[in-house]
């Protein structure tokens, strides 16, 4: 099975309303209510994991981004970390009635541990407002790796699967776990005898490579990208069809002689479960409108992120199929919990 990378969808005719109902309360024709429907002033985002990690930043990006755009007057991180994500997760669900204004920040990671029986919820327990983006998985090791390139990591590996320490910010099991035993599956190395060892976020996950208690991470790379610029940890090799515009000179695992080793994390947008349909557009709309914005692209272009925007049936439809897909690459690595 090979997972596709999302490429981005687009939401030209949505766009094209948005302006054609905005020009008509300019010239009195509609009500400015028909415009936003539901007024929002205030956005808390919440992060189930650390500082650090690809799902802080993106919640903290799009703070960025809701704030120099003033099209919300309050914005608000917070992390609640524990459980994977679940502690989040289920703070949302008990509290739903008191979170009409929450964004919590998941995606790729609530399938995969849904999937794996970590936790009862699943993405359908919360309310899904739309995807963001989609981070390309990458292979990165620290400068102290005596490993040249990601062919010789690979010969190290097919000699013997504990020659190297996987780390990733997620637990056994989970998405950075997932990608590192698919490398080794596309490799022809059988990932059951690879050594992981799990961190709680990115960013405790870098520590782990900068400070040599492991040798690898594979993780979206964008994560790291002050690393790969500041020339602490080399990127090896990317999980990807093609090379990415931002790193160039760094190849794919096809051109490593690792066929078919793709796997991209979707970034995502939930509210709590109950919440009015017309909240939950009113919402879509807002991140309709923030990643339009020159702010948006500044931190974009920044972090360089895959963009990967979808909402209403299109995002339910994406993640029906994204979960059939992870199901499949957990039974193919040995993975899939029964």
């Amino acid at each position: 099975m090979t997972t596709r990378t999302p490429q981005s969808a687009p939401s030209l005719e949505r766009r094209q309303a948005l302006r054609l109902v905005a020009s008509l309360v300019a010239a009195g024709v509609l009500p400015a209510q028909a415009l936003a429907a539901e007024a929002i002033d205030r956005v808390s985002l919440l992060v189930g994991f650390g500082v650090g990690g690809g799902f802080d930043q993106t919640a903290r990006g799009l703070q960025e981004a809701l704030q120099k755009s003033s099209l919300v007057r309050d914005v608000s991180v917070e992390n609640r970390t524990g459980g994977g994500g679940s502690v989040a997760i289920a703070h949302l669900m008990e509290t739903a009635s008191r979170q009409q204004n929450t964004l919590m920040v998941n995606g790729t990671s609530i399938v995969v541990r849904s999937l794996n029986r970590e936790f009862a919820q699943t993405y359908r327990d919360v309310t899904l407002v739309g995807t963001l983006t989609a981070e390309i998985f990458g292979l990165l090791v620290n400068n102290q790796s005596p490993h040249a390139d990601a062919r010789a990591l690979i010969a190290a590996l097919k000699n013997d699967p504990r020659a190297v320490r996987f780390g990733g910010g997620s637990p056994r099991g989970g998405i950075d776990h997932l990608a590192a035993a698919k490398v080794l599956k596309q490799a022809g190395v059988d990932p059951k005898g690879m050594q992981y060892i799990a961190y709680d976020g990115g960013g405790k996950a870098m520590a782990g490579l900068l400070g040599n208690e492991v040798q690898c991470l594979v993780m979206p790379y964008t994560e790291a990208l002050t690393q790969i610029r500041g020339n602490q940890v080399k990127l090896m090799a990317l999980m990807h069809d093609k090379r990415a515009p931002d790193v160039p000179a760094v190849p794919t695992l096809a051109e490593a002689g690792v066929p078919n080793a793709t796997l991209a994390n979707v970034r995502a947008l939930f509210m709590a479960p109950g919440i009015a349909p017309a909240r939950v557009t009113a919402f879509a709309d807002l991140l309709e409108r923030v990643i339009a914005t020159p702010a948006w692209e500044e931190v974009r272009a920044r972090s360089a992120w895959n963009m990967f925007f979808t909402r209403g049936q299109a995002a339910q439809d994406f993640f029906a199929q994204h979960e059939r897909d992870l199901r499949a690459l957990l039974a193919e690595t040995g993975m899939l919990k029964t």
